[in-house]
C-alpha cells in the first residue's frame, strides 16, 4: 500500500482507509471492530437501547512521538479520555462518532455520522516536547444531536487541554498542567505526579474530581453552584483558609504553592484530594 506525505491526519471516508505517514511519521493504521473505544460496550448498549443512539468506531490513529507529549482538543462535543501507558510506543487516538437523534431518527443518525470531522496533527516544541492537537467538527444543523469521543493513550503525557461539550473528560497520570472546559459531563483529573502547574476545571450539571499525591500545591478556588464541595488534603499541608468559605465553595492555599487551582461547576459536586494512593479509585469515588 502507498504511503502519502501529509501534513496532518484528517478522518478518511469509510471504505477508503489506507495506511498513511506524515513528514512526522505520524500513522493511521485501520483496525476493524469495536477495540477499547472511549465508552465501554455497556454504555454503547445503554445509549442504543435507551437513547436511539447510532455511532460507528473509526480506524484508529497511531501518532509516532518521542518523549513528553502535550494533548491540545478543540471539539464541537463528545468525551474525551486522556492517559499515560508508561512504555506504550507512538501515542494512539481512537474516534468514535455518534449521533443521538432518538429512536425514529435513527436512519437520520446514521446519515449525520458523516457530517463529522476530525483533523489530527502533530506539532513539534522546543528539545523533544511535542504536542498531539485534535480538531473536531460538523457542519450539520443539529450538530447538538452529535459528538465525536476521543480515546488518546500515550507513554509519557506532559499537559491537557480540552475544549469540549456535552461529554465527560477524564485525564490520569498527566505530568503537566490541565485546562478543561466541557458542559453536562463530569471532570476526572487523577495523577501520581506531584502538580505544581495551574489546574481550570469547568463544566455544568457535573461533578468534577481532582486527585494527587504528596508534594502538589496551589492556590484552590472551588465553586459549585447547586452542589457541594469536599476535600481531602492527607498528605498537603492547608496554609490558609477563606472566612468566606461554606459547603459550597472553598478557597485556600495548600501546600504553599501559587499554581492556581480553579474549579466551577453547577448542580454538581466537587471533590479534591493530596492524598498517598491519588489514583487508587474506581469507576465511581465516593471520598
Amino acid at each position: 500500500m502507498q504511503l502519502h506525505s501529509i501534513s496532518s491526519i484528517r478522518r478518511l471516508p469509510a471504505r477508503s482507509i489506507p495506511v498513511v505517514t506524515t513528514s512526522l511519521l505520524a500513522v493511521v493504521v485501520a483496525l476493524g471492530g469495536c477495540i477499547a473505544t472511549p465508552t465501554s460496550s455497556l454504555e454503547r448498549m445503554n445509549n442504543s437501547v435507551v437513547y436511539g443512539q447510532m455511532a460507528v468506531d473509526d480506524p484508529r490513529i497511531v501518532v509516532a512521538t518521542d518523549g513528553p507529549v502535550d494533548i491540545d482538543i478543540d471539539s464541537f462535543g463528545g468525551t474525551v479520555l486522556v492517559e499515560a501507558i508508561p512504555g506504550l510506543k507512538n501515542t494512539i487516538i481512537e474516534p468514535v462518532r455518534h449521533a443521538n437523534h432518538g429512536h425514529l431518527r435513527r436512519d437520520e443518525a446514521e446519515a449525520s455520522l458523516e457530517n463529522m470531522d476530525y483533523v489530527v496533527e502533530l506539532i513539534p516544541g522546543e528539545l523533544n516536547r511535542e504536542t498531539v492537537r485534535v480538531v473536531a467538527t460538523s457542519d450539520d444543523l443539529k450538530e447538538h444531536f452529535q459528538g465525536v469521543d476521543f480515546r488518546i493513550r500515550t507513554a509519557d503525557l506532559g499537559s491537557v487541554r480540552v475544549r469540549t461539550d456535552h461529554g465527560r473528560v477524564w485525564v490520569k497520570n498527566n505530568k503537566g498542567g490541565v485546562d478543561v472546559e466541557t458542559s453536562h459531563g463530569d471532570i476526572r483529573v487523577i495523577t501520581d505526579h506531584a502538580m505544581n502547574d495551574p489546574i481550570i476545571l469547568v463544566t455544568k450539571e457535573a461533578d468534577v474530581d481532582y486527585r494527587a499525591p504528596k508534594g502538589s500545591t496551589g492556590i484552590y478556588d472551588l465553586r459549585s453552584i447547586g452542589g457541594l464541595v469536599y476535600n481531602r488534603f492527607t498528605e498537603a499541608r492547608v496554609v490558609s483558609t477563606s472566612p468566606d468559605n461554606d459547603p459550597a465553595t472553598f478557597v485556600a492555599e495548600v501546600g504553599g504553592g501559587l499554581n492556581p487551582v480553579l474549579v466551577r461547576t453547577t448542580y454538581g459536586d466537587i471533590r479534591v484530594a493530596v492524598t498517598e494512593f491519588p489514583t487508587g479509585v474506581g469507576p465511581i469515588i465516593m471520598e
